[in-house]
């Protein structure tokens, strides 16, 4: 019998379990399923009490709620109402606990199986996550790659929860072992708006991506820009405050909600929802992003960043960084005599690309994917070891390495 290395909950994982030949466990996302799992196996009695929380390991209460959330900025006015959030609270609440109860049994019956999720900040991953959490499990959790056809893989988490190191002595450590590699293009975005008719760009710009807002990057990961309304009015303040400034805005086009009926329009703000976004980087004199995959791709194209969000390019040397909008301005004011370090971008881009990342599809993984997956697992991938190489330099813990900021 093939013995079961990862257990997820997750409607992504589907190619990934069916590849991995019995050693990937994927917990049933049908309710009736995961009932009739956890009577085989426990009773009714255990899922009557799991149903009312008796069982819980761990509160799923704040799960829910985010799920909620992201469900409000999507369909406010369905979710937003009171009695309509009462339902879907009571009824994801019973239901994750059920589902909960069914992982924690498989992972009880598999004691060295480690959780694996995708993106892991939404249920159902997110649930298994913190059922493995609770029980003191490893894991492992993907998401898409920052460049066409790679893959985010990772112990601690994704973005900027992932163990790829803020600290740029660590890409001078390693630059000349790196892979000259690079990337061979940008991820495509296609646009869930209307209209496709791209918009004329002023001739000195900065340019703005908007997120999409009920995302993690957004929700989990951006201390003080709220939402993309209150991104465009901390855009306009800095428009107002700095007359010589042209900013270009390009709504997420993956989010279909457009913002242009909410705010006041500024006079040197433009949007360009259909504009090709590498165009847009090319023509910009800087970027001004959250924590976008887009401050990236402006980076791969040498192009100056502010971050506002916490991002995993937040490397000093890389990127300007502002946590408030006093310290946006001051970011603003040095642009034109600040530059980032090439060498040390060169270095992030090829590990990033060359290291960090799992090239292949998690669509159609192969048998280098699903050995991929168990090495950096294990920790005995290239990644893992450079990170504790580098804390065997700083004397402390690999797994902390990765947490210092800009």
């Amino acid at each position: 019998m093939t013995r079961i290395e990862f257990i997820g909950h997750s409607k992504h994982l589907g190619r990934v379990g069916d590849s991995a030949e019995g050693a990937v466990l994927l917990v049933p996302l049908k309710l009736h399923q995961i009932i009739s799992q956890l009577l085989e196996r426990e009773g009714w009695r255990t899922l009557v009490a799991s149903a009312v929380g008796r069982h819980d390991v761990v509160d799923l209460r704040p799960l829910v709620e985010r799920n909620l959330l992201r469900r409000r900025i999507r369909l406010g006015w369905f979710y937003g109402r009171p009695l309509v959030a009462a339902l879907y609270r009571t009824f994801t609440l019973a239901r994750a606990r059920v589902a909960a109860r069914l992982v924690q049994s498989h992972l009880d019956e598999h004691p060295g199986a480690r959780v694996m999720a995708f993106n892991g900040f939404l249920i159902p991953d997110a649930l298994a996550l913190a059922v493995g959490e609770a029980l003191g499990r490893e894991r492992m959790v993907l998401e898409q790659g920052f460049f066409p056809a790679t893959n985010q893989y990772d112990t601690r988490g994704i973005n900027y929860d992932s163990s790829l190191p803020r600290d740029p002595a660590f890409y001078r450590m390693v630059a000349h072992r790196v892979p000259a590699d690079i990337p061979a293009g940008l991820v495509h975005r296609i646009s869930k708006q209307k209209h496709t008719k791209p918009a004329t760009m002023p001739g000195r710009y900065v340019f703005v991506p908007f997120q999409v807002p009920s995302d993690m990057q957004v929700l989990a990961h951006s201390p003080w820009i709220r939402d993309m309304v209150h991104f465009y009015e901390v855009i306009a303040r800095l428009a107002d405050k700095r007359p010589d400034l042209n900013f270009v805005v390009k709504e997420h086009p993956s989010f279909p909600l457009s913002i242009q009926d909410r705010v006041t329009k500024h006079h040197r703000i433009w949007f360009a929802n259909h504009n090709e976004t590498r165009s847009l980087i090319e023509g910009a004199q800087a970027l001004i992003v959250i924590n976008s995959t887009v401050g990236l791709e402006g980076l791969f194209l040498q192009k100056k960043v502010v971050t506002l969000g916490n991002a995993p390019y937040n490397v000093e040397g890389l990127v300007l960084h502002a946590e408030d909008e006093e310290a946006l301005l001051a970011a603003v004011d040095v642009l034109d005599t600040w530059t980032p370090d090439p060498d040390l971008r060169a270095a992030y881009i090829r590990y990033v690309y060359n290291v960090f990342l799992l090239k292949g599809d998690h669509k159609a993984p192969d048998d280098q994917f699903l050995s991929a997956l168990r090495r950096r697992a294990a920790r005995k991938d290239e990644h893992s070891l450079r990170l504790e190489e580098f804390a065997a330099v700083l004397g402390r813990d690999s797994t902390m390495s990765a947490t210092k900021d800009v």
